[in-house]
Protein backbone atom coordinates (compact mmCIF):
# COMPACT_ATOMS: atom_id res chain seq x y z
CA UNK A 1 0.00 0.00 0.00
CA UNK A 2 0.95 3.67 -0.87
CA UNK A 3 0.16 5.96 1.86
CA UNK A 4 2.01 9.81 2.58
CA UNK A 5 5.23 10.25 3.98
CA UNK A 6 4.08 13.52 5.68
CA UNK A 7 7.07 15.54 7.45
CA UNK A 8 8.56 17.37 5.05
CA UNK A 9 5.81 17.75 2.41
CA UNK A 10 3.29 18.83 5.25
CA UNK A 11 5.66 21.73 6.50
CA UNK A 12 6.67 23.13 3.53
CA UNK A 13 3.38 23.61 1.99
CA UNK A 14 2.34 24.75 4.47
CA UNK A 15 -23.15 3.64 22.45
CA UNK A 16 -23.59 0.70 23.77
CA UNK A 17 -28.16 1.90 23.66
CA UNK A 18 -30.08 1.93 27.30
CA UNK A 19 -33.83 2.52 27.85
CA UNK A 20 -34.55 4.19 31.06
CA UNK A 21 -38.34 3.38 32.32
CA UNK A 22 -40.50 3.33 35.41
CA UNK A 23 -39.81 0.53 37.93
CA UNK A 24 -43.28 -1.88 37.96
CA UNK A 25 -42.83 -0.38 41.97
CA UNK A 26 -43.84 3.02 40.41
CA UNK A 27 -40.23 3.86 42.16
CA UNK A 28 -36.71 5.51 40.67
CA UNK A 29 -36.39 4.74 36.81
CA UNK A 30 -33.42 2.62 36.17
CA UNK A 31 -31.29 0.88 33.16
CA UNK A 32 -33.10 -1.79 31.49
CA UNK A 33 -30.25 -4.19 30.85
CA UNK A 34 -31.24 -5.14 27.40
CA UNK A 35 -30.00 -3.58 23.69
CA UNK A 36 -33.22 -1.97 23.21
CA UNK A 37 -37.30 -1.71 24.19
CA UNK A 38 -39.29 -4.99 24.73
CA UNK A 39 -42.36 -6.44 23.49
CA UNK A 40 -43.59 -8.96 25.73
CA UNK A 41 -40.44 -9.60 27.78
CA UNK A 42 -38.62 -9.94 24.49
CA UNK A 43 -35.62 -7.66 23.63
CA UNK A 44 -35.79 -5.90 19.81
CA UNK A 45 -32.52 -5.02 18.38
CA UNK A 46 -31.68 -1.68 18.22
CA UNK A 47 -29.08 -0.79 15.69
CA UNK A 48 -26.17 1.65 16.39
CA UNK A 49 -24.77 1.88 12.97
CA UNK A 50 -25.35 4.81 10.76
CA UNK A 51 -24.03 5.58 7.16
CA UNK A 52 -24.08 8.13 4.72
CA UNK A 53 -24.97 7.97 1.39
CA UNK A 54 -21.53 7.65 -0.37
CA UNK A 55 -21.41 4.36 -1.37
CA UNK A 56 -18.35 1.94 -2.34
CA UNK A 57 -17.23 1.71 -5.25
CA UNK A 58 -19.98 3.60 -6.87
CA UNK A 59 -18.91 7.08 -5.78
CA UNK A 60 -15.40 6.19 -5.16
CA UNK A 61 -12.78 5.98 -7.85
CA UNK A 62 -11.87 2.58 -9.55
CA UNK A 63 -7.96 2.70 -9.60
CA UNK A 64 -6.02 2.59 -7.03
CA UNK A 65 -3.60 5.04 -4.95
CA UNK A 66 -0.34 4.42 -6.52
CA UNK A 67 1.04 7.47 -7.38
CA UNK A 68 4.54 8.59 -7.51
CA UNK A 69 4.70 12.28 -7.97
CA UNK A 70 6.88 15.17 -8.12
CA UNK A 71 7.21 18.38 -6.03
CA UNK A 72 8.02 21.10 -7.45
CA UNK A 73 11.65 22.63 -7.30
CA UNK A 74 12.09 25.52 -10.04
CA UNK A 75 14.84 24.13 -12.07
CA UNK A 76 15.27 21.50 -10.71
CA UNK A 77 14.20 17.81 -11.13
CA UNK A 78 12.33 17.97 -7.69
CA UNK A 79 11.60 14.77 -4.77
CA UNK A 80 9.34 12.44 -5.53
CA UNK A 81 6.25 11.88 -2.62
CA UNK A 82 4.84 8.31 -2.63
CA UNK A 83 0.60 8.73 -2.67
CA UNK A 84 -1.91 11.11 -3.24
CA UNK A 85 -4.55 9.70 -0.51
CA UNK A 86 -5.67 13.57 0.69
CA UNK A 87 -6.27 14.54 -2.73
CA UNK A 88 -7.95 11.52 -3.84
CA UNK A 89 -10.64 11.75 -0.30
CA UNK A 90 -10.70 15.27 -1.10
CA UNK A 91 -12.07 15.60 -4.76
CA UNK A 92 -14.07 12.16 -4.59
CA UNK A 93 -15.69 14.17 -1.58
CA UNK A 94 -16.38 16.89 -4.47
CA UNK A 95 -17.81 14.99 -7.06
CA UNK A 96 -20.12 13.62 -3.96
CA UNK A 97 -21.09 16.87 -3.02
CA UNK A 98 -21.43 18.52 -6.12
CA UNK A 99 -23.94 15.70 -7.15
CA UNK A 100 -21.57 15.11 -9.99
CA UNK A 101 -20.46 11.51 -11.28
CA UNK A 102 -16.98 10.60 -10.27
CA UNK A 103 -14.71 9.58 -13.34
CA UNK A 104 -14.92 5.69 -13.91
CA UNK A 105 -11.84 5.03 -15.57
CA UNK A 106 -9.85 1.93 -13.97
CA UNK A 107 -6.29 3.62 -14.39
CA UNK A 108 -4.58 6.32 -12.91
CA UNK A 109 -4.58 9.74 -14.46
CA UNK A 110 -1.91 11.06 -16.27
CA UNK A 111 0.68 13.50 -15.00
CA UNK A 112 -0.67 16.64 -16.12
CA UNK A 113 -3.95 15.91 -17.50
CA UNK A 114 -6.88 17.65 -15.74
CA UNK A 115 -7.77 14.83 -13.54
CA UNK A 116 -3.82 14.18 -12.34
CA UNK A 117 -3.58 18.10 -11.49
CA UNK A 118 -6.90 18.46 -9.57
CA UNK A 119 -6.43 15.27 -7.31
CA UNK A 120 -2.38 17.28 -6.82
CA UNK A 121 -4.01 20.44 -5.87
CA UNK A 122 -6.65 19.11 -3.47
CA UNK A 123 -3.79 16.72 -2.27
CA UNK A 124 -2.12 19.85 -0.91
CA UNK A 125 -4.91 21.51 0.58
CA UNK A 126 -5.77 18.73 2.32
CA UNK A 127 -2.06 18.55 3.94
CA UNK A 128 -1.98 22.62 4.26
CA UNK A 129 -5.12 23.52 6.03
CA UNK A 130 -4.45 20.43 8.63
CA UNK A 131 -0.51 21.40 9.39
CA UNK A 132 -1.75 22.01 12.83
CA UNK A 133 -3.50 18.84 13.47
CA UNK A 134 -0.32 16.83 11.98
CA UNK A 135 2.16 18.80 14.11
CA UNK A 136 0.37 18.47 17.01
CA UNK A 137 0.75 14.89 16.70
CA UNK A 138 4.81 14.84 16.12
CA UNK A 139 4.80 16.39 19.45
CA UNK A 140 4.87 13.26 21.79
CA UNK A 141 9.10 13.11 23.32
CA UNK A 142 9.27 9.86 24.27
CA UNK A 143 6.14 8.33 23.74
CA UNK A 144 4.67 10.01 26.77
CA UNK A 145 1.37 11.26 24.84
CA UNK A 146 0.77 7.77 23.11
CA UNK A 147 -1.99 7.22 25.32
CA UNK A 148 -3.59 10.13 25.63
CA UNK A 149 -3.89 10.02 21.16
CA UNK A 150 -5.10 7.13 21.20
CA UNK A 151 -7.94 7.93 23.65
CA UNK A 152 -8.59 10.92 21.84
CA UNK A 153 -9.82 8.61 19.10
CA UNK A 154 -12.26 7.16 21.74
CA UNK A 155 -13.87 10.23 22.96
CA UNK A 156 -17.14 10.69 22.81
CA UNK A 157 -17.68 14.17 25.23
CA UNK A 158 -15.64 17.18 25.19
CA UNK A 159 -14.87 17.85 22.46
CA UNK A 160 -13.59 14.16 21.53
CA UNK A 161 -12.84 12.87 17.81
CA UNK A 162 -16.28 10.57 18.32
CA UNK A 163 -18.27 13.36 18.98
CA UNK A 164 -17.24 15.22 16.03
CA UNK A 165 -17.46 12.43 13.81
CA UNK A 166 -20.87 11.47 14.70
CA UNK A 167 -21.78 15.22 14.45
CA UNK A 168 -21.21 14.97 10.67
CA UNK A 169 -22.08 11.43 10.29
CA UNK A 170 -25.80 12.11 11.79
CA UNK A 171 -25.93 14.69 9.80
CA UNK A 172 -25.51 12.32 6.42
CA UNK A 173 -22.31 14.14 5.34
CA UNK A 174 -19.06 11.93 4.94
CA UNK A 175 -15.92 13.79 6.51
CA UNK A 176 -11.78 13.37 5.86
CA UNK A 177 -9.86 11.93 8.37
CA UNK A 178 -6.31 12.22 9.34
CA UNK A 179 -4.63 8.23 10.25
CA UNK A 180 -1.37 8.88 12.59
CA UNK A 181 1.06 6.32 11.61
CA UNK A 182 2.48 4.55 14.77
CA UNK A 183 6.38 3.65 15.65
CA UNK A 184 9.44 4.96 14.31
CA UNK A 185 8.87 8.79 16.35
CA UNK A 186 6.51 9.87 13.61
CA UNK A 187 8.35 9.35 10.80
CA UNK A 188 6.40 5.80 9.41
CA UNK A 189 4.05 6.82 6.50
CA UNK A 190 0.63 8.53 7.64
CA UNK A 191 -2.66 8.20 5.49
CA UNK A 192 -6.27 9.86 4.74
CA UNK A 193 -9.14 8.09 4.17
CA UNK A 194 -13.16 9.01 4.30
CA UNK A 195 -15.45 7.79 7.09
CA UNK A 196 -18.71 7.32 5.74
CA UNK A 197 -19.97 5.25 8.92
CA UNK A 198 -19.79 4.58 12.03
CA UNK A 199 -21.07 1.75 14.25
CA UNK A 200 -20.68 2.27 18.62
CA UNK A 201 -21.77 -1.13 19.18
CA UNK A 202 -21.82 -1.26 22.95
CA UNK A 203 -19.37 1.14 23.84
CA UNK A 204 -20.64 4.73 25.21
CA UNK A 205 -17.57 6.83 24.06
CA UNK A 206 -16.83 6.88 27.77
CA UNK A 207 -13.41 5.09 27.66
CA UNK A 208 -14.97 2.06 29.54
CA UNK A 209 -15.79 -0.81 28.09
CA UNK A 210 -16.71 -2.39 25.02
CA UNK A 211 -14.38 -0.45 23.26
CA UNK A 212 -13.47 -3.30 21.00
CA UNK A 213 -17.24 -2.31 19.69
CA UNK A 214 -16.42 0.80 17.69
CA UNK A 215 -16.02 0.69 13.90
CA UNK A 216 -15.88 3.39 11.60
CA UNK A 217 -16.53 2.86 7.77
CA UNK A 218 -14.10 3.81 5.47
CA UNK A 219 -13.66 4.87 1.28
CA UNK A 220 -9.73 4.38 1.66
CA UNK A 221 -8.26 5.54 -1.70
CA UNK A 222 -5.68 2.04 -1.57
CA UNK A 223 -8.74 -0.13 -1.40
CA UNK A 224 -10.82 2.09 -3.48
CA UNK A 225 -13.30 -0.77 -4.06
CA UNK A 226 -14.28 -2.04 -1.07
CA UNK A 227 -15.36 -0.70 2.48
CA UNK A 228 -12.82 -0.89 5.01
CA UNK A 229 -13.69 -0.74 8.77
CA UNK A 230 -11.15 1.16 11.56
CA UNK A 231 -11.51 -0.74 15.13
CA UNK A 232 -9.40 0.07 18.09
CA UNK A 233 -6.77 -2.49 18.96
CA UNK A 234 -7.38 -1.83 22.64
CA UNK A 235 -4.59 -4.21 24.41
CA UNK A 236 -1.86 -2.86 21.58
CA UNK A 237 -3.56 0.86 21.72
CA UNK A 238 -4.09 1.32 18.31
CA UNK A 239 -6.37 1.70 15.26
CA UNK A 240 -5.94 -0.80 12.78
CA UNK A 241 -8.61 -2.18 9.71
CA UNK A 242 -10.86 -5.16 10.71
CA UNK A 243 -9.85 -6.73 7.23
CA UNK A 244 -5.90 -6.18 7.81
CA UNK A 245 -5.08 -6.15 11.31
CA UNK A 246 -1.68 -6.85 10.81
CA UNK A 247 -0.39 -4.55 8.43
CA UNK A 248 -1.64 -1.34 8.97
CA UNK A 249 -1.65 0.29 12.71
CA UNK A 250 -2.44 3.89 13.36
CA UNK A 251 -2.12 6.21 16.93
CA UNK A 252 -4.58 8.13 16.50
CA UNK A 253 -7.00 9.68 13.93
CA UNK A 254 -8.03 13.20 13.78
CA UNK A 255 -11.35 14.72 12.10
CA UNK A 256 -10.39 16.80 9.25
CA UNK A 257 -13.39 19.93 9.97
CA UNK A 258 -11.48 22.23 7.79
CA UNK A 259 -12.41 20.51 4.36
CA UNK A 260 -14.19 22.41 2.06
CA UNK A 261 -15.75 21.63 -0.98
CA UNK A 262 -14.62 22.92 -4.42
CA UNK A 263 -15.51 22.01 -7.83
CA UNK A 264 -13.85 19.13 -9.88
CA UNK A 265 -13.13 19.01 -13.32
CA UNK A 266 -16.14 16.99 -15.39
CA UNK A 267 -14.41 14.02 -16.93
CA UNK A 268 -16.52 11.98 -19.31
CA UNK A 269 -15.82 8.59 -19.51
CA UNK A 270 -16.66 7.53 -23.06
CA UNK A 271 -19.49 5.50 -24.24
CA UNK A 272 -18.70 3.04 -27.25
CA UNK A 273 -21.49 2.29 -29.39
CA UNK A 274 -22.17 -1.80 -30.55
CA UNK A 275 -20.59 -1.66 -33.92
CA UNK A 276 -17.83 -4.45 -33.19
CA UNK A 277 -15.47 -1.67 -33.74
CA UNK A 278 -11.98 -0.60 -31.45
CA UNK A 279 -12.48 3.16 -30.70
CA UNK A 280 -9.69 3.74 -28.03
CA UNK A 281 -6.31 2.50 -27.57
CA UNK A 282 -5.15 2.57 -23.85
CA UNK A 283 -1.20 3.16 -23.82
CA UNK A 284 0.77 2.10 -20.90
CA UNK A 285 4.28 3.31 -20.77
CA UNK A 286 6.69 2.28 -18.20
CA UNK A 287 9.94 4.79 -18.01
CA UNK A 288 12.97 3.24 -16.78
CA UNK A 289 16.08 4.61 -14.87
CA UNK A 290 16.57 7.48 -17.79
CA UNK A 291 13.05 9.94 -17.64
CA UNK A 292 11.30 11.48 -20.46
CA UNK A 293 12.47 14.97 -20.43
CA UNK A 294 9.32 16.84 -21.62
CA UNK A 295 8.90 20.31 -22.44
CA UNK A 296 10.29 19.88 -26.19
CA UNK A 297 11.38 16.54 -25.89
CA UNK A 298 8.20 14.80 -26.02
CA UNK A 299 6.34 11.56 -27.79
CA UNK A 300 4.46 11.20 -30.69
CA UNK A 301 2.28 7.70 -30.99
CA UNK A 302 1.05 6.64 -34.94
CA UNK A 303 -1.97 3.75 -35.37
CA UNK A 304 -0.99 2.06 -38.38
CA UNK A 305 -4.29 0.54 -40.29
CA UNK A 306 -3.95 -2.69 -42.88
CA UNK A 307 -5.55 -0.55 -45.51
CA UNK A 308 -2.40 2.05 -45.62
CA UNK A 309 -3.60 5.15 -43.88
CA UNK A 310 -2.90 6.39 -39.72
CA UNK A 311 -3.52 8.16 -37.00
CA UNK A 312 -1.16 10.11 -35.34
CA UNK A 313 -1.64 11.69 -31.92
CA UNK A 314 1.17 14.07 -30.99
CA UNK A 315 2.58 14.76 -27.58
CA UNK A 316 1.17 11.92 -25.73
CA UNK A 317 3.17 13.34 -22.88
CA UNK A 318 1.40 17.30 -22.86
CA UNK A 319 5.16 18.34 -22.45
CA UNK A 320 5.13 16.96 -19.05
CA UNK A 321 8.22 14.88 -17.71
CA UNK A 322 7.86 11.17 -17.28
CA UNK A 323 9.78 9.95 -13.93
CA UNK A 324 11.88 7.26 -14.05
CA UNK A 325 10.36 4.07 -13.18
CA UNK A 326 6.88 4.95 -13.21
CA UNK A 327 3.86 3.97 -15.58
CA UNK A 328 1.87 6.32 -16.97
CA UNK A 329 -1.49 5.05 -19.37
CA UNK A 330 -2.54 7.64 -21.87
CA UNK A 331 -6.26 6.98 -23.61
CA UNK A 332 -6.09 7.57 -27.57
CA UNK A 333 -9.31 7.85 -29.00
CA UNK A 334 -9.76 7.08 -32.33
CA UNK A 335 -11.45 9.31 -34.74
CA UNK A 336 -12.20 6.49 -37.26
CA UNK A 337 -12.92 3.63 -35.51
CA UNK A 338 -11.83 0.63 -36.89
CA UNK A 339 -12.16 -3.49 -36.57
CA UNK A 340 -9.55 -4.70 -34.51
CA UNK A 341 -8.66 -7.02 -37.50
CA UNK A 342 -7.85 -3.78 -39.71
CA UNK A 343 -5.11 -2.41 -36.73
CA UNK A 344 -1.83 -3.63 -37.62
CA UNK A 345 1.01 -1.73 -35.52
CA UNK A 346 1.77 0.83 -33.32
CA UNK A 347 4.44 3.57 -34.02
CA UNK A 348 6.30 5.63 -30.94
CA UNK A 349 8.31 8.63 -32.73
CA UNK A 350 10.22 11.04 -29.82
CA UNK A 351 11.42 14.95 -30.94
CA UNK A 352 14.35 15.03 -28.94
CA UNK A 353 16.96 17.95 -30.03
CA UNK A 354 19.78 15.43 -29.98
CA UNK A 355 23.59 16.43 -28.86
CA UNK A 356 25.15 17.16 -25.84
CA UNK A 357 21.85 18.92 -24.26
CA UNK A 358 19.66 16.35 -25.94
CA UNK A 359 16.94 13.76 -24.30
CA UNK A 360 17.79 9.96 -23.62
CA UNK A 361 14.53 8.07 -22.47
CA UNK A 362 14.55 4.46 -21.32
CA UNK A 363 11.22 2.89 -21.99
CA UNK A 364 11.42 -1.00 -19.89
CA UNK A 365 7.66 -1.92 -20.51
CA UNK A 366 4.66 -0.96 -23.59
CA UNK A 367 1.68 -1.95 -23.20
CA UNK A 368 -1.73 -1.15 -25.48
CA UNK A 369 -4.91 -2.77 -24.76
CA UNK A 370 -7.86 -1.95 -27.44
CA UNK A 371 -11.16 -0.80 -25.77
CA UNK A 372 -14.38 -0.94 -27.71
CA UNK A 373 -18.16 -2.14 -26.78
CA UNK A 374 -17.05 -5.65 -25.50
CA UNK A 375 -13.87 -5.46 -26.67
CA UNK A 376 -10.90 -5.19 -23.88
CA UNK A 377 -8.17 -6.92 -25.36
CA UNK A 378 -4.22 -6.78 -24.69
CA UNK A 379 -2.63 -6.38 -28.16
CA UNK A 380 0.83 -5.28 -27.14
CA UNK A 381 3.14 -6.18 -24.22
CA UNK A 382 6.43 -5.56 -25.00
CA UNK A 383 9.37 -5.29 -21.89
CA UNK A 384 12.83 -5.30 -21.33
CA UNK A 385 15.82 -3.68 -19.12
CA UNK A 386 15.28 -1.55 -21.21
CA UNK A 387 13.11 -2.79 -24.12
CA UNK A 388 14.54 0.78 -26.37
CA UNK A 389 16.41 3.76 -25.55
CA UNK A 390 15.33 6.43 -27.24
CA UNK A 391 17.95 9.07 -28.03
CA UNK A 392 18.78 12.33 -30.44
CA UNK A 393 17.99 9.87 -33.56
CA UNK A 394 14.63 9.82 -32.86
CA UNK A 395 14.57 6.40 -34.43
CA UNK A 396 11.02 5.35 -34.47
CA UNK A 397 9.69 1.91 -32.88
CA UNK A 398 7.16 0.03 -34.01
CA UNK A 399 5.47 -2.72 -32.79
CA UNK A 400 3.00 -5.07 -34.00
CA UNK A 401 -0.17 -6.44 -32.75
CA UNK A 402 -0.36 -9.51 -31.73
CA UNK A 403 -4.21 -11.25 -31.96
Amino acid sequence: MKNIKFIAFALAVICITTVYGQKKDGKTPTTIKTVGPTIKDKPLLVTTKKMTSFTIPAKGYNFSNTFTVELPIPGLNGPTMSGLCGGMVYSALDYYNNGMAIPTQGFRPAVKTPLHDYIYRRQVTSLADNADKWTELFVNPFGWRSDEFFNWGLQASGGGRIEELKSMIDQGKPVPLGLFALGNGGAAPHHQVLAVGYDMGRYKGDLGDFKEDFKIFVYDPNEPTRLMTIVPNVQGKYFTYKEYPNEDKWQTYFVDKKYKSNRPPSVITPAFPNDGKVHELLVEICTGNDDLRGGNDNVHVTVNFSDGTSETFLNINGQARWIDNYVETVPLRLKNPKPLSQIVSVTFKTTFGGGIGGDNWNVNEIRVIACGYGINQNVINKSGRPLVRFDGNNKPLTINLTR
